[in-house]
């Protein structure tokens, strides 16, 4: 299957689960899938102008990235904190703990993957990858944001603010390449099924 191609046109502003704010998503599984009928995995960027409180997301694990900005502490009370110093540090955590998000200057910008741990493992990794090509991770689905700057896929040009979609491994032995570009690749796969679990 050809790569999908996304591009700001496409993504949808939907408000917090708590009602503080407004993301931007770029994609999600099911398509048109809501926080009331549930997802599996969901792609987002959000504006943080404040301080304050994270939605609570039981059952999800969460690695949240700054775009742009200072920094931002988080705060997940009996479970430690997490420091993103500034842009494309990928940090992980569950949706399941309280978290509170501390700005270390002025308004961030952040790029957020969710996915439902009983059925969706995600992967992020940064690639700046210059114009010496570098090699996208296999997994059955991979999404290519383009950060900063403009990059190739394969074939296929990424320019910025644009997303690449993968499906069925059609992203194995692609390579990616740009100038002063930085991409945030994320790699989806379905959990294993559990031994005597029911199906």
């Amino acid at each position: 299957m050809p790569a999908r191609r996304f591009g700001p046109g496409d993504y949808l502003e939907r408000p917090w689960k708590n009602g503080r704010g407004t993301t931007v998503e770029l994609q999600v599984e099911p398509p048109g899938a809501t926080l009331e009928t549930g997802f599996l995995w969901r792609l987002s960027m959000a504006a943080v102008p404040a301080s304050g409180p994270f939605s609570a997301f039981p059952g999800i694990d969460r690695t949240l990235l700054l775009l742009a900005g200072d920094g931002m502490e988080l705060d997940h009370g009996p479970h430690g904190r997490a420091l993103l110093a500034g842009p494309f540090q990928p940090v992980s955590f569950s949706g399941d703990w309280p978290t509170y998000g501390r700005l270390l200057g002025g308004l961030c910008r952040d790029f957020n993957v969710m996915t439902r741990r009983d059925a969706v493992r995600h992967r992020v990794d940064v690639l700046c990858p210059g114009p010496v090509p570098v090699p996208l991770p296999a997994a059955p689905t991979v999404l290519v944001f383009c950060a900063r700057g403009q990059a190739w896929a394969g074939q296929e040009r990424l320019a910025e603010g644009e997303l690449l979609r993968f499906d069925r491994g059609a992203s194995t032995n692609l390579t990616v390449q740009g100038s002063s570009a930085v991409l945030v690749v994320v790699g989806l796969e379905p959990c294993a099924p559990v031994p005597g679990a029911p199906t």
